[in-house]
């Protein structure tokens, strides 16, 4: 078992929110003079790596102490926005795959609120700005996100940044669902109006996405200090890495190991491929896990990702880049367990620019399918070549 701190240290003139109280910690009393060292502590409620309760942002809701405590420990579910640019948003196509929250996460569910459940954490890698004029410049959640995390049953969601809103001027171009313009916090209402905490400056984010990269469960310990009636307060944030004997119950998940059949892969690869043949960008990039891989030979692009795939996509989309017709043969299936490999001939005429360019592709791709946690089929990874004439 490996254990890590995702706290940032407290200490006298460490960042903070612009406007929130700074940081003040002296000696109160010493050994020397006392018999005992005592320190004095100035802080606010917001300092350091700490947990927003609803009634930051909404008079009448939900302060700390009213919460249970089973939503400050749980299962990590992580995922990687490292991509995003700074100062940018994170949008819930970039979400799409994240799996359901589990047991008690559903919000309203109050049957369900002291079970255990999944909290979801966002790399942002925003922490290697920490203490710098760069960390105000950090990624942050459109409304939609927000609204997608809550609607996949999380009630606890961290990041390593300052905030899941702007925190600098020019964040935004005032075109997105989750524009500050006019004041407010559009993702902490949507989350702190469901009863989903926050927590933010988290730090150390890598360590737990190399844990669940390498195949670990990770369990996180959020817990605030006890301040009665608090709209938020400090957290020591951990986490440790779980054999499989040590989950919970809730999270043993034999719908993840159970082969994937012809007919689900099938299934799959057509609502696929439909969604390329009509440029349905959600459909499509919702099929796909967020840490997928994608390569395209005829265009020698090598992507890491889902999120820079989309990003690809779309600017193709801004040139006029539409699909006029796409016709699948050749299929073929390779069952491997959880996993599967689907390859078929796909000949493709898109229009390539606005002035009406055509152009036609005989390519041979091959996506491969697993079986996600869910117990739901995700797309892992994509490869185009061309076919032989």
């Amino acid at each position: 078992m490996t254990w890590f701190d995702l706290s940032v240290p407290l200490h006298t003139g460490m960042p903070v929110y612009p406007g929130d109280p700074e940081v003040r910690i002296a000696a109160a009393l010493t050994v020397e003079a006392d018999g005992a060292n005592v320190l004095s502590l100035g802080l606010g409620s917001h300092s350091g790596t700490h947990a927003d309760a609803p009634l930051h942002v909404g008079e009448g809701w939900a302060a700390l102490d009213e919460l249970p405590l089973s939503l400050f420990g749980g299962i990590a579910e992580i995922v990687d926005v490292r991509d995003v640019a700074r100062g940018g948003a994170i949008t819930a196509a970039q979400l799409a795959g994240i799996a359901p929250a589990g047991p008690g996460g559903a919000s309203g569910d109050s049957g369900g609120q002291d079970k255990p459940a999944k909290i979801l954490l966002l790399h942002t890698g925003s922490a290697a700005a920490w203490g710098t004029e760069e960390y105000l410049k950090h990624p942050w959640l459109e409304a939609a996100a927000a609204q997608l995390i809550v609607d996949r049953g999380y009630r606890a969601v961290g990041l390593d940044a300052l905030s899941v809103d702007p925190s600098s001027p020019g964040a935004s171009d005032g075109t997105s669902d989750g524009n500050p313009a006019g004041g407010g916090f559009p993702a902490h209402a949507v989350l702190a109006g469901n009863g989903c905490i926050i927590v933010e400056n988290l730090t150390g984010l890598e360590q737990v996405q190399r844990a669940r990269d390498a195949g670990s469960d990770v369990e996180l310990f959020l817990f605030p200090l006890n301040i009665p009636g608090a709209d938020g307060a400090p957290v020591r944030a951990v986490a440790r890495t779980l054999p499989a004997a040590e989950l919970p119950a809730a999270e043993l998940r034999p719908a993840a190991l159970r082969p994937l059949s012809r007919e689900e892969v099938q299934d799959a690869a057509d609502r696929l491929v439909a969604a390329f043949a009509a440029t349905d960008t959600e459909t499509y990039f919702a099929a796909f896990s967020p840490q997928a891989t994608f390569i395209f030979h005829p265009e020698a692009q090598r992507l890491g990702s889902r999120s820079a795939y989309r990003t690809l996509w779309d600017s193709w989309l801004a040139g006029g880049w539409r699909v006029l017709e796409c016709r699948s043969s050749e299929q073929d299936i390779q069952l491997l367990g959880a996993t599967a490999v689907f390859s078929h001939r796909v000949a493709t005429t898109v229009q390539i620019d606005r002035d009406g360019g055509r152009d036609t592709s005989d390519e041979r791709e091959t996506i491969i399918f697993s079986r996600a946690p869910d117990g739901g089929i995700v797309c892992v990874h994509e490869h185009l070549s061309a076919c032989p004439q």
